[in-house]
């Protein structure tokens, strides 16, 4: 078992892509450990500002080290969405091998300086770094709200060529959150990305695609695919049947089982399908 950047990860994928979970409490990354044992699939674990806010930046990595130092596959442990250099910073000194900066609501400039200032600090500690660019509909941090907006193959070539970023974001019809209606997302355009650049692409926004639109990205050229919703959803699904279940029931141990046990249920279904697993 190693911990490694999400580069590591990436860097060999053909015809399957790395699957990405956000965690947000101790209970997801039980989740995801039981699952990796079980399949034996490297994986990228990662989380958001918002949950760092929650919990402190220090207790994601600390967690997953323990609960992960038995385990004899590689992953990673990621900063998803990093909103700020000194967010990022603080995340590659506390355990993070990998690193997300979106200044995706910047110009293309901004966005360009702010990327190419993370990977000066990052590359030295064998940290990878995940850019975006162009614009991932609904809301990830509440910052701000914003349809999706494709992403420019010449602004692709551009901004790579500039950062020397590990791994790209990018805007192709996908949102965060719970979609409303059926999302069409933009295969032609991932194709086209992946023709123009080496840097290995990221699908953000995944939770509620169907398995055929998945698998339609991962042909098209996508190497990293985030789930978040999915795994809230199971959460707190689980959780309730639990609680409703037995109403008497008061230790937490008993009853967040049921919420594990849910989580890994998409966690497994993801995990086949991005590896394209038998079921």
């Amino acid at each position: 078992m190693a911990l490694v950047s999400s580069y590591d990860l990436m860097k060999n994928a053909k015809n399957f892509a790395i699957p990405a979970f956000n965690i947000d409490n101790l209970e997801g990354a039980i989740a995801v450990a039981e699952v990796i044992r079980n399949l034996r699939t490297p994986v990228i674990i990662q989380t958001i500002p918002r949950t760092l806010n929650y919990g402190g930046i220090a207790t994601y990595p600390a967690m997953i080290k323990a609960l992960m130092s038995d385990c004899s596959v590689d992953y990673a442990i990621h900063l998803d969405h990093g909103n700020s250099y000194d967010l990022v910073t603080q995340c590659a000194n506390c355990g993070f091998s990998s690193v997300m900066i979106d200044g995706s609501a910047l110009s293309l400039k901004e966005n360009i300086l702010l990327t190419k200032k993370v990977v000066d600090y990052a590359f030295p500690l064998n940290i990878s770094v995940e850019g975006e660019l162009g614009i991932i509909g609904g809301k990830e941090e509440n910052e701000f709200e914003a349809e999706a907006r494709y992403t420019k193959v010449g602004e692709a070539v551009e901004f790579v060529e500039a950062t020397n970023v590990s791994s790209l974001a990018i805007g192709v019809g996908t949102a965060h959150g719970v979609y409303i209606g059926t999302p069409v997302i933009n295969i032609k355009r991932i194709a086209e990305i992946h023709a123009a650049i080496k840097t290995p692409l990221v699908l953000h926004g995944a939770s509620g695609l169907s398995d055929t639109t998945v698998s339609d990205c991962i042909a098209a050229g996508i190497t990293k695919i985030n789930f978040a919703t999915e795994l809230r959803q199971a959460f707190t699904k689980g959780l309730r049947t639990a609680l409703n279940k037995d109403a008497e029931v008061y230790d937490p141990k008993l009853y967040m089982r049921d919420a594990i046990d849910a989580i890994k249920e998409v966690l497994h279904s993801k995990i086949r399908l991005c590896y394209k697993l038998n079921k």
